[in-house]
């Protein structure tokens, strides 16, 4: 094996971001802009809705160039 087995994928740092945004994401928005405005209600729902489906799209991106 050659040192160019060992390389990072290109656009790791990318993902990382996007994952790290999303974490971020999940805290500041339900529990800070949205977290003040009274009763959950369909805006708190749709938050965590699109939340999740980012993280499934990230995630399937994430793990689309794997290889054994």
């Amino acid at each position: 094996m050659t040192s160019a087995d060992h390389r990072p994928p290109a656009g790791r740092a990318v993902w990382l971001a996007a994952v790290a945004l999303l974490v971020l994401a999940g805290f500041i928005v339900p529990y800070g802009i949205l977290g003040g405005s009274g009763a959950p209600g369909l805006t708190l729902a749709l938050f965590w809705l699109i939340f999740g489906l980012a993280v499934v799209v990230v995630i399937a991106l994430g793990v689309a160039r794997w290889r054994d």
